[in-house]
């Protein structure tokens, strides 16, 4: 029983060490790049590798060998599909399918042990034992992809809520004379959101030499949003084919606008068939006992006498 406690306080140990090289390393990292920038006072070698946290320097390493090897045996098909989660997640550069498979084996592992640690503690018999770890395995194997896919979820609905909004400030920028990129500039300079960090990333991209339309289509591609998609492919056709931006603009505005209008008349009419089971099974029992209760004990009651 010591021995699984201990495993499970050094499970815990190491999945919190990397919690903080995935959290703040990059941030340390940049912190140092800008006293270096400003002239901050210079260090030595070792004074630059003892700086780095511990869990960047030592369990980094080691947890990324670990990972390619478990990558190895991974089919291509299911690398991409790692790959292209973790870019919908928002932590494209920050985590790859090597450390993505490293962190959903420690869970597995991690919460394999505190199953085994609570059937010891609690004495739930082998074979209840051998069933809650069976279970326990899978469910943290699955965990960090789950996660992954919730912040995927929140990031398109973020997007699919600001799409609009921005799609008008585009659409009134480029009719009061500036350009595409003039009014991608002004949006991101007056507004925030998910949508707006994407946009400033696709603005760099052009500005190092990418091609607009390449960069507008990796835009779409770290997003499963419809609408979004529907809007980049207008405008590299517009781009295409020579019409004018504005009138692209205006028209996807209005579609988007129509398509919402829709989707909320759509959402309206299921309303009532939603609300029929919790109406008839839930609502009707309970008003029934409060108004006929009282009734039906009083005519209880009187045939007993």
């Amino acid at each position: 029983m010591v021995y699984i406690l201990v495993l499970v306080f050094m499970a815990a140990f190491f999945i919190s060490l990397m919690g903080y090289a995935f959290m703040f390393g990059e941030r340390l990292l940049l912190a140092r790049r800008v006293d270096q920038v400003v002239g901050a006072p210079s260090m030595t070698i070792r004074e630059k590798e003892l700086s780095v946290p511990l869990a960047t320097r030592v369990l980094k390493p080691l947890l990324t060998k670990a990972g390619s090897v478990m990558v190895r045996v991974l089919p291509s098909e299911k690398e991409e599909a790692l790959e292209k989660k973790i870019i919908m997640a928002g932590f494209a550069g920050r985590l790859t399918p090597v450390e993505l498979m490293v962190y959903k084996y420690l869970g597995a592992v991690s919460l394999g042990l505190v199953a085994l640690y609570a059937a010891g503690t609690f004495q739930w018999g082998l074979v209840n034992s051998v069933v809650v770890v069976a279970v326990a395995l899978p469910l943290g194997l699955m965990v960090p992809e789950y996660l992954l896919g919730s912040k995927a979820r929140r990031r398109n609905a973020d997007v699919d809520e600001q799409l609009p909004h921005i799609l008008d400030l585009l659409t009134v920028s480029v009719e009061a004379g500036l350009g595409f990129d003039g009014a991608m500039y002004k949006v991101i300079e007056k507004t925030k959101g998910t949508l707006i960090t994407e946009m400033k990333q696709v603005m760099q991209e052009i500005k190092v030499g990418k091609p607009r339309r390449e960069a507008l289509k990796d835009l779409g591609n770290r997003f499963n949003v419809s609408d979004l998609n529907n809007f980049i492919s207008a405008v590299v056709l517009g781009e295409q084919l020579g019409i004018s931006i504005g009138n692209v603009l205006r028209r996807q505005a209005d579609q988007i606008r129509t398509r919402r209008r829709q989707s909320a008349e759509e959402k309206a009419m299921k309303a009532p068939i939603k609300m029929l089971f919790p109406l008839i099974f839930l609502i009707f029992p309970a008003l029934f006992l409060i108004i006929l209760g009282p009734g039906a004990i009083q005519i209880y009651n009187l045939m007993l006498k």
